[in-house]
């Protein structure tokens, strides 16, 4: 389950002498680390972006079609602000990287760059559904900060208000 990095950790107070613990925040690193290619088969570098806020949607053949409504006011939001988000698609291609499939894959996800505003690419051996444990059906969002740091990862389907708060916190981390 994702969620805000800035949200508070609901913590019991630390007993005396024993250490208060509080579950680990998801790093960026497998994101901005995971090998991935564009429709030309050119290497996609997210760490290259830093400067501008990141907002990565992934997706596997199943969930393409999950959180259309939030995908559709985010690409408004990216097209108000060119130089400050980067909206990049991220087909999950891990079960397609062989031939003939990857060209079919390939050619099913050309359409999308005529939607401008985002960059379409693959990730051939599925390392960040494994890095960060994405069921399979199920698409998530991510969101990387201008310093290159995890700021959000949701998970599955999101709700009007949950929709609704994650482009409020997007358009907050690029004007800010």
């Amino acid at each position: 389950m994702g969620g805000f990095a800035s949200a508070a950790w609901a913590q019991p107070p630390a007993e005396p002498g024993s250490e208060a613990r509080r579950p680990a925040e998801p790093s960026a690193a497998p994101l901005l680390d995971a090998q991935i290619l564009d429709l030309d088969d050119k290497p996609v570098s997210l760490r290259a972006m830093q400067g501008r806020v990141v907002i990565v949607l992934h997706q596997d053949r199943y969930s393409s079609e999950q959180n259309q409504g939030f995908k559709d006011r985010l690409g408004e939001l990216v097209l108000r602000h060119p130089q400050k988000l980067q909206l990049i698609a991220l087909a999950d291609a891990g079960g397609y990287n062989f031939w003939p499939a990857r060209r079919y894959v390939k050619d099913a996800l050309r359409p999308l760059r005529e939607l401008g505003g985002a960059l379409v690419a693959c990730d051939w051996k599925g390392a960040v559904q494994k890095n960060y444990r994405i069921p399979a059906r199920q698409s998530a969002v991510f969101v990387v900060g201008k310093d290159g740091t995890l700021q959000v990862l949701k998970k599955g389907v999101l709700g009007d208000a949950e929709a609704a708060a994650l482009l409020s916190q997007i358009e907050k981390l690029a004007l800010g």
